[in-house]
């Protein structure tokens, strides 16, 4: 397989993830605004903070006005983590490569982003709202046809490594968002615990977690969506994952020393009992150590 080919069957899957985990986010914070009892905007400052994008919103606006905000991270495409622009990347990666997708999962992408680009001009707030949403199933669906339809070989393996990569890149800021929350905010003892519920619904963890671990806890949700060995979207699910696709990749050797390290460091931190401050120094941590995964897989094969 050409090295391009790989690079961009690597980069379409982490943008349509990002696309569908960026949804995720607005989602869930539009929902837990509801609720809110402070001064919203504040609150919706972590959320541009988790896409690394708040220098770049900060020199164009003055606060973080909810619709503003909502529109720079869904529909600006001079932001390139809006979902916007994540989807468009991840059709511009597909087109090359698309004699070697399912025909299905290409018709998939085009759908949901023309339908999308088409929505973004709309003034229906409704149908924005709705769009948004649809971004999550549709996603699922693409990625869905590609596990039902692809044969397991080298192009999966660097499906799955963007996939997963993505994902547990973003599980790790959101996690980290949310205890710079509690640290910034103070608004009695029950918002806290709606909003790391909201964080389990975001990523449709929380019947998971309910089943796995029952009671709501701060400590008990962080444990179980960075180490649960069993849950897809916990970060050591997701980094076993893409420890599995390098295992199956050529030239590996270095990568599955990187990536060893990486979840054996997770496997073995009691991120549960961890202050926000020694967990928000984990966190950057295990970004900087994913960053530098992202590069060597680019260094070895493209």
């Amino acid at each position: 397989m050409l090295s391009s080919d790989a690079e961009h069957f690597y980069w379409l899957s982490r943008y349509a993830e990002r696309a569908e985990n960026t949804a995720r986010l607005v989602n869930v914070n539009v929902e837990l605004m509801l609720d809110f009892p402070g001064d919203k905007s504040q609150a919706w400052k972590p959320v541009v903070e988790i896409t690394g994008m708040e220098d770049s919103f900060s020199k164009k606006n003055s606060s973080y006005d909810e619709n503003v905000v909502i529109n720079f991270l869904t529909f600006d495409k001079n932001n390139p983590n809006s979902i916007l622009s994540s989807l468009a990347s991840a059709q511009y990666n597909s087109k090359p490569i698309r004699d070697n997708l399912p025909r299905a999962s290409s018709e998939q992408l085009s759908f949901l982003i023309n339908n999308f680009i088409e929505v973004s001009k709309s003034k229906s707030n409704r149908k924005r709202s709705s769009i948004i949403s649809s971004v999550i199933s549709n996603i699922q669906l693409f990625f869905g046809i590609i596990s039902d339809n692809f044969v397991i070989g080298t192009e999966y393996q660097f499906i799955k490594l963007g996939r997963f990569i993505e994902r547990a890149d973003m599980i790790s800021r959101i996690v980290d968002a949310q205890c710079i929350k509690d640290e910034i905010f103070v608004l009695g003892e029950e918002y806290p615990t709606l909003q790391w519920t909201s964080i389990l619904r975001s990523l449709s963890a929380y019947e998971a977690y309910r089943i796995s671990q029952g009671t709501i806890s701060k400590g008990e949700i962080i444990n179980f969506l960075i180490k649960n060995e069993d849950f897809p979207k916990s970060i050591v699910k997701c980094l076993s994952n893409v420890q599995e696709a390098i295992n199956n990749l050529p030239n590996n050797k270095e990568l599955k020393k990187s990536i060893d390290q990486i979840l054996n460091t997770i496997i073995n931190s009691n991120v549960n009992k961890f202050s926000n401050k020694r967990l928000h120094d984990f966190i950057d941590n295990l970004q900087k150590n994913l960053l530098d995964l992202d590069m060597e897989i680019s260094k070895n094969y493209f």
